[in-house]
């Protein structure tokens, strides 16, 4: 084996611009490719292309697309698939995005390829979900990253911090952590007090109430009850 000279082995066609692709580390599955575009035009669609490689056929297949995200993608990663039965998927765009994709069962994937026939015969079929959509950075999220074993993410952004992302036992994700630039913890107490002067406005205004359970980061986030 000659390692100064690297064939060609095989070309994707991708009808967008590229920005970003990522391996999928999983051992127990066909080989897969997952490429983000910068595409500026949302009507495009979704900028998130799932490919994956036919030993039968020897070439790579398009076997979906995340329709969910539509704004330029900067950065996509795969978590380390240990011990899940599905994959993970971390996208940078405008926010954090964390997509899982599901293998469906021989029965359900039948079904899906009867009802939506855009993939070859033999690949496989996926359900899609957005498990988690983050946009703490409020500015243009360009870098994420995993940890070793893919329970935490870390992403950074235009706003100079870095923030790290785990979800608890019920998949609910939340920030653990952020970081500045140099390094430094942020205080979360300028937040704290913000939130709670704006609760209080919002109770004594027309009597109504408003609550959030958790954490409060950024006042533009509350999801109100």
């Amino acid at each position: 084996m000659n390692l100064s000279q690297w064939p060609l082995q095989h070309a994707i066609q991708c009808k967008l611009s590229c920005s970003c692709l990522a391996w999928n580390p999983s051992r127990v599955h066909p080989p897969m490719l997952a490429v983000g575009s910068d595409e500026a035009n949302p009507s495009v669609g979704g900028k998130v292309i799932i490919y994956e490689f036919s030993e039968a056929q020897r070439k790579w297949n398009k076997v979906e697309t995340v329709m969910s995200v539509t704004e330029p993608v900067h950065d996509i990663s795969f978590a380390p698939n240990l011990g899940r039965s599905y994959h993970m998927l971390a996208i940078a765009s405008k926010e954090v995005h964390v997509i899982t994709l599901k293998p469906l069962k021989r029965e359900q994937a039948v079904q899906t390829a009867t009802a939506v026939p855009t993939a070859p015969a033999g690949t496989s079929r996926f359900e899609i979900r957005q498990a988690a959509q983050f946009d703490d950075h409020s500015s243009q999220v360009w870098r994420i990253s995993w940890n070793i074993t893919g329970t935490i993410l870390a992403s950074s952004g235009d706003d100079g911090c870095v923030r790290l992302w785990k979800a608890n036992y019920l998949e609910n994700w939340k920030c653990i952590s952020e970081l500045k630039g140099d390094g430094t913890k942020i205080s979360n107490d300028k937040a704290s007090n913000q939130s709670h002067q704006f609760l209080q406005t919002a109770q004594s205004s027309n009597g109504t109430r408003y609550y959030k359970v958790g954490n409060i980061s950024q006042l533009n986030q509350v999801v109100w009850h």
